[in-house]
Order: structure tokens, then C-alpha cells, then sequence
């Protein structure tokens, strides 16, 4: 071999190791891009699935969810109606009407809320502290006794009264705790537990408010989905002023009766926290209520439910036990906060 063609091979050589040291550095400096991308798509996906769920934490308890805020939530806009709803002019015996003012009509339905996302220390004194008075109540079998464990006892003492002594109610049974969060809703506090449920959610959402110690109370009312009357006697007495009820509701096609007219009535289907008894609810088409109501709504599809706490009475001389007004939407949820 002459000692042209030994150097012609070693800059062949040379270049061949250049290039397959250039080509390891590129699939080395690839798969190291690749993996982090990887594993910051993951990690994206996973932050993605915590919001989805946070969100459908919210919406289970009717609470239309926004981005947390960095500034402090604005003052409560929702109205402060009693549970007897002796605010409500009882005159309101017939849908709403295109002849309603504008400025009624928007006070049939509630503004949004502000929602803040608190930091939850699950081994924080009041966290622990909640669980334990979570605990008790289910254990605790008269609700006399229960009374002191529920937020705004004195308030509240008579309706558990009328819940199960004269409704003849009983209590949702939780089944494994799925999950808990912190919020902060309209300037106030809440801590949320959600547990598996036979509802037709599939879920049982519990709030919690803090007493007059700064210690977490249950909010007994949003628990049991507590009504003025519960869906028989609703049906069975049809009362013509409207009563105070909390259902789940999606939107609906059922026409009938005095609501037959399907291009005039906007229809609800109200079913009971027990998913065992339920009622149509109509409004007219076109009112800022049936409008608020069509939106909120659309995201519930033909399946998904969510829960309002409401006024509704039947029309005077009722054709049927299952058509009925819908007077007003008192809030998107059956948490009520003052």
C-alpha cells in the first residue's frame, strides 16, 4: 500500500469517527429533549387532570368554577334568602313573562360567585378536626344529638326537626372518601369533602363552615338537600305559593298540560337528592331567567345533573301532581352562604 492510499484511509477513517461522534452527540442531546418533554407533557397532563377534578368537585355542589385569583374574592353579590323565604313575594303564581322588568328578572336567578382555592394541610389541627366531627356525626344516631356538630345550629335545629320528624327523612349513607379540598367562596371559608354515594351524582358532597369557636361545623342543610317539604307532600298538596326546594336539575323535554306549548316553555326536570321522586319545572323562553338557566346548564348534557336550590309552586287549579313554576333560582348549588 503506497503512502497516498494510508492516508486517504485515515482521513476516511477521521471523518467517519467525526461523523459517528456527531451523530451520538444528536441522538444523545435528542432523547435527553425527547425525555423531558416527556416527562414535562406528563407532568402538564397531570396538573390538567387535578384542575378537571377540581372543577367537577365544584360543579357536583353546583358552583360554577373560575381560575383562582391572586386578589382577594369580592364581596358576597348572591342574595341573602332565609329558608323560609318569607322575602319572596308569594303573588308569583305563574312563570316569568316577557313583561317582567329586567330588573326582577335578574333577581330570579344568582350572580356568579367568586372562588378562591385554599392550601389544605391535611395534618393540620382543624383538618383532623373536621374528619373526627365528620366521624361522630355519622355515628351519632339522634339527631337531637346532632344538632351541636351542624354550622348555625340555632337556625337550623327546627328544620332537622321538620326533616325527620315530619318529613320522616333519613341521611345519605357515605360510602369511601374520594376526596377534600380548601375554598374560599364569596369571602367565605369551606372545607369540602366528597364521598361515593348511590345519589344520582354518584357522589356526596359535605361543606363545612366554621362556628363561632373558629372550628369547622357541617352544613347540614346542603348535606341532605333539605327542602320546606319533600317531593310527596310537594306533589300530594301542590301548593300555589312557591316553596323552597333543592334538586338536581338538568335540562329537559317533557311539554304537557298547562306547559305544553314547547316554543313558549323552557323545561327542567327537578329530581330529590334520593333520586326517587321528581317534577318538571318551567319558565318561558326568552327571560333572562330561561336564558341564565339554558347556559348554566349546557354543560350538564343529556345525563349530567347539577344541584339548585330553588322556589317553585304549581299553577292555581294544577291539571297534574308533575308541571310546576319555576319561580326563581335562589342559588347554583344547595350550599346557601350568607
Amino acid at each position: 500500500m503506497t503512502s497516498g492510499s494510508t492516508g486517504s484511509h485515515r482521513a476516511f477513517m477521521g471523518v467517519c469517527i467525526t461523523l459517528c461522534i456527531c451523530l451520538a452527540l444528536v441522538l444523545f442531546v435528542g432523547w435527553r429533549l425527547y425525555f423531558f418533554s416527556l416527562v414535562n407533557r406528563n407532568t402538564l397532563i397531570e396538573l390538567d387532570h387535578n384542575a378537571e377534578k377540581k372543577v367537577q368537585d365544584l360543579e357536583k355542589l353546583g358552583i360554577s368554577f373560575e381560575a383562582a385569583q391572586a386578589s382577594p374574592p369580592t364581596p358576597s353579590v348572591l342574595s341573602k334568602i332565609p329558608a323560609t323565604g318569607d322575602d319572596i313575594p308569594l303573588s308569583t303564581t305563574t312563570p316569568t313573562d316577557l313583561t317582567t322588568p329586567l330588573s326582577q328578572q335578574a333577581a330570579l336567578y344568582p350572580a356568579e360567585s367568586t372562588i378562591k382555592v385554599l392550601p389544605l394541610l391535611e395534618t393540620s389541627d382543624e383538618v383532623v378536626q373536621a374528619m373526627e366531627l365528620l366521624e361522630k356525626y355519622w355515628k351519632t344516631e339522634s339527631w337531637k344529638d346532632r344538632v351541636p356538630l351542624v354550622a348555625h345550629s340555632e337556625q337550623v335545629a327546627a328544620l332537622m326537626k321538620d326533616y325527620y320528624e315530619t318529613q320522616g327523612a333519613s341521611d345519605p349513607v357515605p360510602g369511601a372518601l374520594v376526596s377534600k379540598a380548601r375554598y374560599q367562596i364569596d369571602g367565605t371559608e369551606l372545607l369540602y369533602f366528597s364521598y361515593a354515594s348511590s345519589r344520582p351524582t354518584g357522589s356526596l358532597e359535605i361543606a363545612m363552615l366554621r362556628g363561632p369557636q373558629g372550628k369547622f361545623q357541617i352544613d347540614w342543610e346542603s348535606l341532605t338537600g333539605y327542602g320546606e317539604m319533600s317531593f310527596q307532600e310537594f306533589r300530594t298538596t301542590r301548593p300555589t305559593k312557591p316553596v323552597l326546594m333543592r334538586a338536581y336539575v338538568r335540562l329537559f323535554e317533557y311539554y304537557n298540560y298547562e306547559y305544553s306549548n314547547s316554543k313558549k316553555y323552557l323545561c327542567i326536570k327537578l329530581m330529590s337528592e334520593s333520586g326517587d321522586n321528581s317534577v318538571y319545572a318551567y319558565c318561558e323562553r326568552g327571560t333572562q331567567l330561561a336564558q341564565w338557566i339554558e347556559s348554566d346548564l349546557s354543560t350538564t348534557g343529556p345525563t349530567g345533573f347539577k344541584g339548585y336550590t330553588m322556589l317553585i309552586s304549581f299553577p292555581p287549579n294544577a291539571q297534574s301532581n308533575q308541571c310546576v313554576n319555576l319561580d326563581k333560582v335562589v342559588t347554583q348549588r344547595w350550599l346557601n352562604l350568607p
